[in-house]
């Protein structure tokens, strides 16, 4: 009698790793700086987007349905099964936005540390992005606008880095100390010269 194996190299072919793909360093600290400060202004811009697209949808579900009601008469279980729709979409929608504006904050906070430890790698960093975003401002179909919002805001950005100028230094005081006068009493040191 001929016993049957399972071939197990299917299994583990279409399964998950347990361990995953190590994350590599950034070429240099100014390169970690740059992409931090690009996270986290696209994230800003991208929960945005996802805040706008969620206002509008609670519009256009409101649309939607009362252009239903118009056309088909609508009992009580549509109704439910329409608001039920629409609440997980909503729902779903508010846990996306929250998330974006949670990871743009943790980059935020990333990106102000490096600018505190490291200010010269943060000034080139930003530099660099600057330098991007100037020859991308000249390119076909971009946004002129929005680029140049976002290059003051990071030379204002840069700006920050930048040591405060030294304070002047201030002219001596021109206080003489007053003359000390030995206490009575005690016996005082005899001056040179005298007997």
């Amino acid at each position: 009698m001929k016993i049957r194996r399972r071939r197990e190299s299917w299994r583990n072919i279409s399964a998950p790793s347990p361990f995953p793909p190590p994350i590599l360093p950034a070429p240099d600290l100014a390169t970690e700086i740059e992409q931090s400060v690009e996270a986290r202004d696209r994230l800003e811009a991208v929960a945005d987007r996802a805040a706008a697209e969620r206002d509008r949808a609670k519009a256009d579900f409101l649309r939607l349905f009362a252009g239903e009601m118009r056309v088909i008469e609508i009992d009580a279980n549509r109704a439910l099964e329409g608001l039920a729709a629409w609440q997980a979409r909503d729902a779903r929608a508010a846990q996306r936005v929250e998330a974006l504006r949670q990871l743009s904050i943790m980059f935020s906070d990333r990106v102000e540390q490096f600018k505190s430890n490291s200010k010269s790698e943060a000034a080139a960093a930003l530099r660099r992005i600057i330098g991007r975003l100037t020859a991308e401002r000249e390119g076909p179909g971009a946004d002129k606008n929005e680029v140049n919002r976002r290059i003051e805001r990071l030379l204002a950005e840069q700006e920050s880095l930048r040591p405060a100028a030294p304070d002047p230094p201030r002219p001596p005081k021109d206080k003489t100390p007053p003359d000390q006068r030995p206490a009575k009493g005690k016996p005082q040191p005899r001056e040179r010269g005298q007997i």
